[in-house]
């Protein structure tokens, strides 16, 4: 069994506008000999018993073949994240008995998890699709908007149970939502909605595709795309100001990520679109502006709308901004955008070495993060067809798909070192949502990948703890989330840079807290730009623990 590292409270250590940075203190120690990383699913082990239910029925109603989504968060403040877990549901015949229900496990802390679901009211036997967790109410506790194919559902964390309120603060529209995440677009101090919406798609007119001579799910651009939604927080209910807030534009989308990615104080949105141009919204001080084209972040490299499935932000470069990764459809390529500053996001993929190994598999969930601890940012992407019977059309391809890591050698190229991180880690899936949290407190960060019609993939990280971390816990004074938030790292002439920000990946929420591999340093100064603009720095913190800083009152 593993050990947790007792958080750090800090409250009310040295902050303030700062001018000039002095050189971290930081000691660094030589490593270890090294074990080889390997990650272990231990999804059974655990104590997960979910199968996702899909309600294949042999007539490819659309739905069935995008998964659903996970989040990892800490519903009852024990310090151990918990996992929510979406599920689809029948879709003709005769139900299944026990009918499909989305399922929340408790952490006990040991690394392992208890099905609570009963007790929690969160059986949610809707179709969902994806999930974002946070406290909207700023009462203190986790709240969870699901995104379904039909009504949107709302759950209020009420302490010991949860309330299903969706309809009663009006965020419960009917269409097929996917993936969705909170933000304080407006800088008022409270948590709003983004929503992204996929296609207009009826269970009653379903349309006959085929793939060759064999029956097949449809291509997106059969159905109509449509509209995605922000929803303003006004205390006790939300208001749809999607046009008024300039969300315009229709499209097909399926992730969604957000950041400041031009350093201007506010939360910008992307939504990465299935077959139409890709959308970056820019935040004008709580109007979005629609920057895709002249950022370069709306198209692959030839000026084609890719099949954008889905998307983070991260600085793998190091340089202070934030860099954006879309997965694709199998034979288009991921895509890495670099933010150069001034909002401009040349393309890296072929730069980078990202090119080739992403040409042949279909991605979905993806996510920046330093697997290894070594202090830069690398790359997981979860792979899988959407069609099943894909290799009688093209023998090339299959429906399960192995996922892949890319290790960041020196923040200019990526090398794809899958193959090294054991035989549980490339077992071949569906994959589809990804999402990513030291669910097991032992400080290297840990995987998530659900799967279509199967149990997701818990793979723990084995093998990186012979270097040193950080896991930063915030604590606003507006919102206690403190999304929007921007935290730097420094050690010796390192300077590593994570935003606080919901969404990212597919369909996914991840843990809240921000991870920092810290290679051989022991001790660590850090920056802190709180949503609200005030600036804080923490001074000689020490290495392998869990930080839980909050912000000071103004």
């Amino acid at each position: 069994m593993r050990t947790r590292r007792h958080p750090l409270r800090l409250s009310h250590l040295a902050f303030g506008l700062w001018l000039a940075l002095p050189l971290c203190a930081c000691n660094e120690t030589p490593p270890p000999p090294t074990a080889p990383i390997q990650f272990s699913q231990v999804t059974a082990e655990a104590g997960i018993d979910f199968v996702h239910y899909n309600g294949f029925s042999g007539e490819y109603y659309y739905i069935e073949t995008f998964g659903g989504g996970a989040a990892f968060f800490d519903y009852d403040n024990d310090g151990w994240l918990d996992l929510y877990l979406v599920n689809g549901t029948y879709i003709k015949g005769y139900p299944p008995d026990p009918l499909p229900v989305n399922k929340l496990y408790r952490n006990i802390g040991d690394g392992h998890f208890s099905d609570i679901t009963a007790i929690s009211n969160l059986a949610d036997s809707q179709y969902g699709f994806g999930v974002s967790a946070a406290d909207y109410d700023a009462d203190g506790d986790q709240d969870l908007f699901i995104a379904n194919y039909g009504p949107n559902t709302f759950y209020r964390n009420d302490g010991t149970a949860f309330s299903e309120i969706g309809a009663t603060i009006g965020v419960d529209d009917p269409r097929w939502g996917s993936s969705a995440g909170f933000l304080d677009y407006d800088a008022d101090g409270d948590l709003d909605l983004f929503v992204a919406n996929y296609v207009h798609f009826s269970l009653t007119d379903n349309t006959v595709c085929k793939q060759g001579k064999v029956r097949s799910y449809c291509q997106p651009d059969v159905y109509e795309p449509t509209s995605d939604l922000l929803y303003r927080n006004d205390g006790t209910a939300f208001s749809n100001i999607t046009a008024a807030a300039g969300i315009a534009l229709k499209g097909r989308g399926l992730g969604v990520a957000f950041s400041d990615y031009d350093l201007d104080g506010d939360t910008d949105i992307y939504v990465a679109n299935d077959g139409n141009m890709n959308f970056l919204y820019d935040n004008r001080q709580g109007y979005f502006s629609e920057v895709g084209l002249t950022a370069g972040t709306r198209y692959n490299e030839y000026g084609h709308a890719d099949a954008g499935m889905g998307v983070d932000f991260g600085d793998y470069d190091s340089d202070g901004d934030q860099d954006l990764f879309v997965t694709n459809f199998t034979k288009e390529t991921n895509n890495l955008y670099r933010n150069e500053g001034q909002g401009d996001f040349p393309l890296a993929t072929s730069a980078t070495g990202l090119a080739g190994p992403s040409l042949k598999p279909l991605g979905f969930g993806t996510r920046f993060f330093d697997y290894d601890l070594d202090a830069d940012l690398d790359l997981f992407v979860a792979n899988g067809h959407v069609v099943d019977q894909i290799a009688a059309a093209d023998p090339e391809q299959t429906y399960y798909q192995s996922n892949q890591m890319f290790r960041n050698e020196d923040g200019t190229r990526f090398a794809d070192i899958s193959s090294e991180l054991g035989t549980d880690f490339t077992a071949a899936n569906v994959g589809r949502a990804t999402a990513v949290a030291d669910y097991d407190n032992d400080g290297d960060p840990d995987l998530l990948v659900t799967t279509v019609a199967n149990a997701p993939r818990l793979l723990r990280n084995d093998g990186s703890n012979h270097r040193h971390w950080l896991l930063v816990e915030l604590v606003g004074a507006r919102h206690p989330d403190a999304l929007g938030a921007r935290v730097t790292v420094i050690t010796g002439d390192r300077r590593q840079v994570r935003e606080r920000q919901s969404g990212g990946s597919y369909l996914a929420s991840h843990d809240p807290r921000l991870h920092f591999g810290l290679d051989t340093a022991t001790r660590a100064d850090i920056e802190i730009r709180w949503p609200d603009g005030m600036r804080q720095r923490l001074d000689d913190i020490a290495a392998d623990q869990i930080l839980r800083v909050v912000q000071p009152s103004p």
